[in-house]
């Protein structure tokens, strides 16, 4: 959000650097008379001393001459012209005269300071404002000049505390000034990357100076620190910038702020403002994770907005919703209820500030422009219960669409046009868009409402083939994908009727050579990776090492593919593969491109597969967790990266054989005699004798009921039996009593993957093989069903 009224609209056009207006390297020739009196009087200045410090009748004289040739610049046409003399006067004044040190009683006087007011009063007479907005060139070039002002050597003394006292109220009135000039044309700027890499030094010592003197009871400071401030809030809107505002310490010291107990509530304020843009970006809310951030921000709600929650003024209303943003962008909500209801007040503001904003002609809404609460709400909503919570129970008012679904596509129909004008914000709105709608059809109770609006379809399909539109130098954050990938993605979980959904019989020419390479591909496995691209650097590690195994040959999009946004290349790789990698991590479970490899492989073409964690801390849950449950996995960090490589090829090459044999077992149906067709292994006599003694024991055991509360050991090893668990498990647990069970029960309700991973561990150390997941699923299915809440009474029999 950007420091300036929210009714105030802007004019944005691409500047490069590489094209500076002439103004930039080469100041506007001041007329004739006017530089030659300031130099005559910068030389008379230095002829004084402090023993004849006083205003004579030829320094007055100077002195009327110079206002009198500033008050003219008003005859001049071209307000830009008027305004470069009166900067490059400005320059003059500090540099040559208010520099001087022999006279302090001359340039501290009010006669000798009606110079600089003089060129005050002719500026206040152009409207700037709309120069600026209106030419956005001529804005990025005295914003420029406005920092080589800050750079003057009187200036940095000011700042640095080491400038004449007699000078203070004088230099406080220049340094507002110039900083008022930054502050006008920074909101007409589209910047690039690198545009404030220069400026590192001069925005450290800003933000050092504010550091000095927050806190200072002189009032004249607090006008010289709200303005600072307001500057780096509204640079830090501009988020392709938040990277080089990093390097002056910004974050760290704002931070340090708002955890003062003793510090303006107004200062406070726009410290929140700026901690919200700076975790606008991925790099920011990295850095601001990494100086304790969520802590402090905690602490201030604790602090400033629990002992206010009912104050409805504008000010705690304000402060409490960009707390709630700041926090959305730094956190990764759980897929729980208890998150679920923290979140329900926030959301129903995002989506009331997205509605107000989308609805409205120039896409603002209290402040914000609309592509603000959507990239928020697009990160919550990767998490399938927010993103039902917004889509049918948000708490909303004066919504025009039919239902939320309906608005979401009239909106991305709106900024249909973005890619093809300069407008950063509407670009960054559609793509922000297409991501949150991809999520949306993901599930199958929104798809026919999307498959239903033709407009919305025929946009969609537009730009996902439309690949010339691009963006341009445009920040996108790393849990949003591109515009193409998102169309191309929404397209494939709507259109039944899309020919990359069918399962060809024929792989397009490039996956047939990337899968048919000139060794015996026959004999290889074919392994497909599927991986975030957030992890490329582990996924890089992992492929080198498995190319070195000549039983597999590997395919990932990086050899294969020449552009991300190839979906249908990625989904005849997973088609054409014998076992597909999945490259777990908290990024691969956020992502829309993973979660549709995922989805196709296993819930459209039963592939197999094998689950990699490549972090020993993380879990899957939510979509990923529910999609894994069965497979043995691997879970790189707990041994050598070398043994881990080992056991994964090892159960690549196994289970590959292992399905071979199954396969070779299997009876062929015979076309001759039907009836006499059993669907049964041939080789079964192992199983036929195991089925036949088990129910042998079953039939033979006497019928008993008895309290789990009462179970005996015994009683424990026969409930295993009965359930088919394997006696490993008996044998490692060692339960003595009916409630050990049910405790150790309650114990795996929060999450049982968690308990598997270190019971896995426990088992192979004791077996020397690995526990698969399926047996100790088994286990816990088992044991859920003994709880009070899921039984009436179990039965041993």
């Amino acid at each position: 959000m950007k420091a300036v009224s929210k009714d105030r609209q802007r004019t944005v056009h691409v500047i490069s650097l590489s094209e500076p207006s002439s103004s930039v390297n080469k100041e506007s020739k001041l007329p004739n008379d006017l530089p030659t009196l300031l130099l005559n009087l910068h030389n008379i200045l230095l002829k004084k001393s402090q023993d004849n410090d006083e205003i004579d009748s030829n320094i007055c004289q100077y002195i009327g001459s110079i206002r009198s040739k500033i008050l003219e610049l008003t005859n001049l046409i071209q307000p830009t012209e008027i305004f470069d003399i009166l900067q490059a006067t400005l320059k003059t004044y500090i540099n040559e005269l208010l520099s001087i040190k022999t006279c302090p009683n001359i340039i501290s006087s009010n006669s000798f300071q009606t110079i600089f007011h003089s060129l005050i009063s002719i500026e206040i007479q152009l409207d700037l404002s709309s120069i600026f907005e209106n030419n956005p060139l001529y804005a990025r070039t005295v914003f420029y000049r406005s920092f080589d002002l800050l750079s003057l050597p009187l200036i940095n003394d000011f700042l640095n505390d080491k400038y004449p006292n007699e000078l203070f109220s004088h230099l406080i009135f220049i340094f507002c000034t110039i900083i008022n000039y930054i502050y006008s044309t920074s909101g007409n700027i589209v910047f690039k990357k690198n545009d404030l890499q220069n400026l590192v030094s001069n925005m450290r010592l800003l933000i050092e100076y504010v550091d000095k003197n927050k806190q200072n009871s002189n009032e004249t400071y607090i006008p010289i620190i709200n303005s600072i401030l307001i500057v780096f809030w509204t640079l830090a809107d501009k988020t392709i910038l938040v990277p080089t505002i990093i390097e002056t310490k910004c974050p760290n010291y704002v931070l340090k702020w708002i955890s003062m107990q003793d510090l303006s509530l107004d200062i406070q304020r726009i410290c929140m403002h700026i901690l919200y843009n700076i975790a606008r970006h991925d790099q920011g809310a990295e850095t601001l994770n990494n100086a304790n951030g969520i802590n402090i921000l905690k602490e201030f709600q604790q602090r400033v907005l629990q002992p206010n929650k009912d104050n409805n003024i504008e000010l705690y209303r304000e402060l409490r919703l960009f707390y709630c943003m700041t926090l959305s962008l730094l956190t990764e909500p759980k897929e729980n209820q208890e998150d679920l209801n923290n979140l329900r007040q926030i959301l129903d503001q995002l989506m009331q500030l997205i509605i107000g904003g989308g609805q409205s002609i120039d896409n603002r809404y209290e402040g914000f422009h609309v592509s603000e609460p959507i990239v928020v709400l697009t990160k919550l909503c990767v998490h399938d219960k927010i993103l039902k919570y917004v889509l049918n129970e948000s708490s909303i008012k004066n919504m025009k669409a039919k239902s939320r679904i309906d608005f979401f596509c009239e909106l991305l129909i709106k900024f249909r046009g973005a890619l093809v004008n300069d407008n950063d914000l509407d670009q960054l709105s559609l793509t922000a868009l297409f991501n949150i709608l991809w999520s949306i059809s993901f599930h199958d109770e929104y798809s026919e409402e999307l498959k239903s609006n033709s407009k919305f379809l025929i946009t969609v399909k537009s730009l996902a083939n439309d690949h010339e539109e691009t963006l341009g130098d445009q920040y996108v954050s790393k849990h949003m994908s591109s515009i193409l990938k998102a169309a191309n993605g929404i397209l494939w979980n709507l259109d039944e009727n899309n020919p990359a959904r069918t399962v060809r019989t024929t792989a397009i020419p490039e996956i047939k050579k990337a899968f048919q390479s000139d060794i015996n591909i026959t004999n290889q496995t074919r392994v497909m990776v599927s991986y975030s691209h957030a992890d490329k650097e582990f996924c890089h590690q992992l492929v080198q090492a498995l190319q070195k195994d000549i039983r597999l040959h590997i395919w990932v999009d990086f050899v294969y593919c020449f552009t991300e946004d190839l979906w249908e290349e990625i989904g005849e790789a997973i088609e054409q593969s014998n076992v597909i990698l999945f490259l777990m991590s908290k990024d691969y479970q956020d992502s829309k491109s993973c979660r549709q490899e995922v989805m196709y492989a296993k819930d459209s073409l039963k592939k197999r597969f094998i689950p990699i964690y490549i972090k020993k801390d993380f879990v899957a849950t939510s979509w990923l967790g529910v999609r894994i449950v069965g497979p043995q996995y691997i879970r790189f960090g707990k041994k050598s990266f070398d043994d881990t490589i080992k056991e994964l090829i090892k159960l690549i090459v196994e289970d590959k054989n292992q399905q071979e044999s199954d396969k070779n077992k299997i009876t062929k149906p015979s076309t001759t005699s039907p009836s006499i067709i059993e669907n049964k292994p041939i080789d079964n006599t192992n199983n036929q004798t195991k089925s036949t003694e088990d129910n042998h024991i079953k039939s033979n055991r006497k019928s008993s009921k008895k309290p789990v509360e009462q179970w005996t050991k015994e009683d424990i090893v026969q409930w295993f039996d009965d359930n088919y668990i394997h006696q490993e498990l008996i044998d490692l647990y060692d339960f003595r009593h009916g409630i050990d069970l049910l405790l150790y029960g309650q114990c795996l309700q929060p999450d049982w993957q968690i308990e598997y991973n270190a019971i896995s561990e426990r088992y192979e150390q004791k077996y020397n093989t690995k526990l698969y997941r399926d047996q100790f699923v088994r286990f816990v299915s088992a044991i859920h069903r003994l709880q009070p809440s899921n039984r009436k009474l179990c039965i041993i029999s």
